[in-house]
């Protein structure tokens, strides 16, 4: 049973102290970063158009049943505009994961002294420790939806078990993906409450921003990072307390 509780204030508060410290740089990189995948997207969009439309499969089905091989031609190119949406909104979710495993590194390493300012040598990873944390990514985002699809209710008790997963495996690069993921929910046992909590307040913290000219949001961004380092900073002891 878990030992180490959450304090949801303490976090927060660690969170805005290292923001205060760091934040303006962490925040022109989070800027950065939207204005590359905002670029990406206009990119694709331009050139392949911005979606399909959903009768589009059916007229192609048509058209072959026809033998009409002109209009074949012409609705598949409509496909291949959605295909390059989904290969847009890939390329662009891609870059802000691997974008922020670094930031998450940058955290880590502010918060133990082993960065002492904002810097690159953060995102300097072994590839492996990128690919492992983009996979955890993935699955705790996969598990969630099927917690959604399952019911409103479960996505409430599942995702504040496993969103402490990339940051454990960023944390531990020698751990494997299902590793960070037990880990993330063994740390977080008995605490399920306060990292909803925290979440909801990342979430109001972000709204705030929102309603200062979407600038605030800027802000924002750097406490989320390293209020939810020091939230695993926190509960990382009950790993030494529970079995995996």
């Amino acid at each position: 049973m878990a030992n180490f509780n959450l304090e949801v204030g303490r976090a927060i508060d660690t969170g805005w102290q290292y923001t205060k410290k760091y934040g303006l740089l962490v925040a022109v990189i989070y800027l950065l970063v939207h204005v590359v995948t905002g670029g990406v997207s206009s990119i694709f969009n331009g050139l392949f158009g911005s979606s399909m439309n959903p009768e589009v499969l059916g007229n192609v089905n048509d058209a072959i049943s026809r033998g009409d091989w002109e209009a074949v031609a012409r609705y598949a190119s409509l496909m291949n505009s959605g295909i390059a949406g989904n290969i847009s909104t890939f390329f662009t979710s891609m870059i802000e994961t691997i974008v922020g495993i670094g930031l998450y590194n940058l955290a880590l390493g502010l918060m133990t002294g082993r960065f002492t300012e904002v810097t690159v040598n953060a995102f300097k990873l072994p590839i492996e420790v990128y690919v492992k944390a983009f996979v955890v990514s993935f699955l705790v985002g996969l598990i969630c939806i099927v917690a959604t699809l399952c019911c409103i209710v479960p996505v409430f008790f599942v995702a504040p078990r496993l969103v402490l997963a990339p940051v454990y495996q960023v944390d531990n690069p020698e751990a494997g993906i299902i590793e960070s993921i037990s880990a993330s929910w063994h740390m977080t046992a008995d605490n399920t409450l306060s990292m909803l909590g925290l979440g909801i307040a990342l979430m109001f913290i972000a709204f705030l921003g929102l309603l200062c000219c979407c600038i605030g949001i800027y802000v924002a961004y750097p406490i989320e990072l390293f209020a939810t380092v020091a939230a695993y900073y926190q509960l990382k002891g009950n790993l030494q307390l529970s079995p995996r």
